[in-house]
């Protein structure tokens, strides 16, 4: 069972995504939402949260983002969305385009006005990691 309100958000933070807009995809989040990013700290509250944002959009663009599989399970005032994205970033520095396929793991939470707002994301890699040379 899914929620529209839950898909309808979804679709914005995933547009906002791919326009580097840092407030577009926070104004979907708890204020006291967490974010784990892989590999770096995870970030605690709604403005750490843009500022990691910010930070990672002044040196990627998102230019491709589907989403081949998603399933949410709502209980109560609670959901849970897991699905895989694929997506394509491209560094301001002019390197290598990077492809990236991730499991997402996001939980939103529905307030007393019945509104929902993610309060948790997760993702990693699919891909495997790199090998050093000489390894």
């Amino acid at each position: 069972m899914s929620s529209p309100s839950i898909d309808r958000a979804r679709k914005e933070i995933d547009a906002a995504w791919l326009r580097s807009d840092a407030d577009g995809i926070t104004q979907h989040l708890a204020e006291d939402a967490v974010l784990m990013p892989p590999h770096d700290t995870k970030k605690v509250g709604r403005q750490p949260i843009n500022t990691w944002l910010r930070g990672f959009f002044e040196h990627y663009t998102m230019t491709d983002l589907a989403m081949p599989e998603r399933e949410v399970t709502v209980a109560g005032d609670w959901a849970i969305e897991r699905s895989l994205y694929e997506w394509t970033l491209r560094p301001k520095d002019g390197s290598a385009a990077i492809q990236d396929q991730a499991n997402w793991i996001g939980i939103w939470r529905r307030d007393r006005e019945g509104a929902w707002s993610e309060a948790c994301g997760m993702w990693n890699s699919t891909r495997p990691v790199p090998v050093a040379s000489g390894v």
